[in-house]
């Protein structure tokens, strides 16, 4: 029995020297290329059409790719090679080893002299998961390694049929924010423009090495941050313990060898302060004895910090990385949520990421790194942490070049606060509602908050054991009461619910509404014929604007009187409330931006 002949579907990246593709089997040597299309499922194709000799439409349009060498293509694939160590139902993308492995894999196939002048064909299987990751890996590659513009290693992927499959986080509860290729391809060339990964003095032993559970679980994230999970070693409270405060110290110690090899590569390569955000589950001594500092900076599993953390650690972590030029690291229970919410926000202060953008390059460069609300917690406070960068950098050398040109006798500072009468009758002005930078409003952070997905019910670990137990607590969500519906005659002004004392001649209203005018511009403009009539009248500013729609008050009065519904009108609609027109039909309207209900059904 002959083999399958397999279907493909075939894109071109560079021509005639590499492609990408997907087959239903693995492809051979007798492969023809370009491959027949795989068949789209979601055709229905008649008996006619599937007769030998005659074009099937459940076939996609053919692959337009051509071979102009002649020569049989080379074929490779990593789905078997180059696998993603899930902790639940996440899948990807793949970390920076995995593309070292990759470039390395390819660069030997195409500088191999038996393949000079055939074309390179990198497959994967056509499932959803080995698509996106095989894409994804090969745009970042364009990016990284052959210093490709994001927008054109992404354009051949726009060709995908169906499109690639969006990425999911590393927690156990649903998916609700997703990451596609697109955000870890700019993620990952953001960084490399900031000069935060570089290929070139990445060390591919070291980095598998270290990322293991048994060998301690950490990764470089950036060139200044350290991500790792929680050291784990207990100390009787009446024993005598010596720390190491040396590398033969750490090296001739008896403590487990995770930790050993956490004290061990922070001492080496310049770690100053490492920040705890959970409870602890090691003597913080153990890091201090080595002259690094320790920070506490505690906060519950699976929830978002505090803006006034998130502020503290920042200011900390820049000062130790431009004052004192040493390194942090940072860890929770796991090193993923609470530790991607941390670092995630410092690198949008410094570098200008976008929340999508610095959540896929961590996960570029430590898988599973940022867990559930966590998520959107990065992406409602993106902004917050870019303007705290602004205000600490150019707003701060402007106000110190305003100082320094003028001489300080000149400047007075107020000592007197402001009155509540002029902060109320400043009403108009957006209040700033967050102090300058050495402090945030608490009032912010509840309001944040409380807009937020609840707590995720189980974090990710990376243990032997990835699963854990399926049996998750109850969460209850509390919901905001909505704000009560309030008439907007009860909030109007009282000198806005004055009757007008312009008398109307209704004949003549009737003759100014069969030429087509509204009743409200009769009466707009019957009331500006009696005020230059009426010298004597007072011009005040408040009197001024709410003239020309004291009618409207009246009107409204009328409409809900008369009228056949008894909903709410914004101001300034154009109502026609006259007896002679016929009442409109009920239903949802839309007046002055609003939906407003209409008469009852």
């Amino acid at each position: 029995m002959s083999p399958p002949v397999p279907y493909g579907n075939v894109i071109e990246y560079i021509a005639d020297r590499l492609y990408w593709a997907c087959y239903t089997s693995p492809p051979t040597s007798s492969t023809p290329f370009p491959p027949q299309a795989i068949p789209d499922p979601h055709k229905i194709v008649s008996p006619e059409q599937t007769r030998p000799g005659s074009r099937s439409p459940s076939k996609r349009r053919p692959n337009q790719v051509t071979n102009s060498s002649g020569l049989k293509p080379v074929y490779f694939t990593v789905d078997d090679a180059l696998l993603y160590n899930a902790f639940h139902h996440d899948f990807g993308p793949l970390h920076i080893g995995h593309l070292y492995r990759f470039a390395v894999t390819l660069h030997d196939i195409l500088g191999d002299p038996k393949n000079e002048g055939r074309v390179v064909v990198f497959w994967s299987k056509p499932n959803g998961k080995a698509r996106a990751n095989a894409g994804c890996l090969l745009a970042t590659y364009m990016v990284l390694v052959q210093s490709w513009p994001p927008h054109l290693a992404l354009s051949p992927l726009a060709m995908c049929d169906p499109p690639l499959m969006p990425f999911r986080d590393a927690g156990y509860s649903q998916a609700d924010f997703i990451l596609n290729v697109q955000d870890v391809v700019y993620g990952v060339w953001r960084a490399k423009e900031k000069g935060l990964v570089n290929l070139r003095e990445f060390v591919l032993d070291e980095y598998e090495k270290f990322e293991r559970v048994d060998m301690g679980d950490f990764n470089w994230v950036s060139p200044n941050f350290l991500a790792f999970a929680s050291p784990q070693h207990k100390v009787l409270p009446d024993a005598d313990v010596t720390y190491p405060t040396d590398e033969d110290e750490i090296l001739d110690s008896n403590l487990p060898t995770p930790f050993k090899n956490v004290l061990h590569h922070f001492h080496t390569r310049d770690i100053g302060l490492v920040v705890r955000l959970n409870s602890p589950l090691y003597p913080a001594e153990a890091f201090t004895a080595l002259g690094i500092t320790h920070m506490d900076m505690i906060f519950d599993d699976g929830t978002c910090p505090p803006l006034n953390l998130v502020k503290k650690f920042i200011n900390i972590a820049h000062q130790t990385i431009t004052r004192d030029n040493k390194n942090i690291a940072v860890h929770c229970k796991a090193g993923l949520g609470r530790t991607g919410c941390l670092i995630g926000a410092y690198l949008i202060y410094r570098y200008g990421f976008s929340a999508n953008e610095v959540i896929a390059y961590m996960r570029f460069m430590r898988p599973g790194m940022v867990v559930g609300p966590q998520q959107h917690w990065l992406h409602l406070n993106q902004n917050e942490f870019r303007q705290w960068w602004f205000e600490d950098t150019i707003l701060a050398a402007a106000l110190e070049k305003v100082h320094a040109s003028h001489p300080a006798s000149a400047v007075r500072t107020p000592t007197k606060a402001p009155s509540k009468r002029a902060s109320a009758t400043s009403g108009n002005m957006t209040p700033n509602r967050r102090s300058i930078l050495g402090e945030v409003d608490s009032n912010n952070e509840t309001a944040s908050a409380n807009i937020l997905p609840a707590p995720t019910p189980g974090q990710p670990r990376k243990t032997s054991s990835r699963f854990a137990s399926t049996a998750a607590s109850s969460r209850t969500r509390q919901y905001e009461p909505e704000p009560d519906v309030v008439d907007e005659n009860e909030q109007a002004s009282p000198v806005r619910r004055r009757k007008s004392a312009v008398k109307v001649d209704e004949e003549d209203l009737a003759r100014a509404i069969e030429s087509g005018m509204t009743e409200e511009e009769y009466m707009i403009r019957l009331h500006r014929r009696a005020t230059i009539k009426s010298p004597a009248v007072k011009r005040t500013s408040g009197h001024g604007v709410v003239s020309a729609t004291t009618v409207v008050e009246k009107v409204v009065e009328e409409k809900t009187r008369n009228g056949a519904g008894a909903g709410l009108i914004g101001i300034g609609a154009k109502v026609r409330s006259s007896p002679r027109r016929q009442p409109p039909p009920s239903g949802v309207r839309k007046s002055s931006g609003r939906a407003v209900s209409g008469g009852p059904a």
